[in-house]
């Protein structure tokens, strides 16, 4: 079967991705940083052990790995494209899963400097996702923010300003910029959507402090 016919015969399943957001709040409810600068893969891993110990991942249905690689579309390459943080699969085969990239946000450098992280999170995180480093046959992905300050509303304030300067970049579709979405009742999640040329893709943001 050529790639043409078989690139959106399957997707990740819509269902599924609420219930993989609303468990990163639960799993992120007691999460810290160890140190005010420590490396965001150290938190991810905490994050993880506590994300394999609940529903829907203890058991199933779904399957949640850490860091994994991200294999080229072309089977002669030897070397992977990328490394997501999380890659969320359903059974549904290799190149069906939902990804989730998480960056540091607001963290001070040892010198006492704020580093608001916005330029990593849009250009090292987001972008992956558009260039089709990450998820090239999905139609949905996740951004994760460890805010380090805790100070959500200004994590979220300077993404949005900061995406806001790369509507054309971020190939963004109206309303063209980070904007609050429902899809977990209760919670606050954001959303940006991306015209990927044969496919709409929407990206999901969420930001925890820690």
């Amino acid at each position: 079967m050529g790639k043409e016919t078989r690139e959106f015969q399957d997707l990740f399943p819509k269902g599924y991705v609420p219930i993989i957001l609303d468990s990163l709040f639960q799993a992120g409810e007691t999460l810290q940083q160890e140190t005010e600068n420590e490396h965001e893969n150290r938190i991810s891993r905490r994050l993880y052990y506590r994300l394999i110990r609940i529903y829907p991942f203890r058991s199933g249905p779904l399957d949640i790995r850490l860091q994994p690689e991200i294999v080229s579309v072309d089977s002669d390459k030897s070397t992977p494209i990328g490394q997501i943080d999380f890659l969320v699969s359903c059974s549904l085969g290799a190149e069906v899963y939902f990804a989730i990239e998480a960056k540091r946000l607001r963290v001070r450098s040892t010198k006492g400097r704020m580093d608001a992280g916005n330029d990593d999170y849009v250009n090292e995180g987001m972008m992956r996702f558009i260039s089709g480093q990450y998820a090239p046959f999905m139609v949905t992905g996740a951004m994760l923010g460890y805010v380090y300050d805790g100070d959500l509303k200004k994590a979220c304030s300077g993404v949005a300003k900061y995406i806001d300067g790369k509507i054309k970049e971020l190939k963004l579709m109206p309303p063209k910029k980070l904007a609050k979405t429902s899809i977990v009742a209760g919670k606050t999640i954001y959303e940006t959507r991306h015209d990927l040329k044969k496919r709409a893709f929407t990206l999901y943001h969420v930001f925890l402090g820690v």
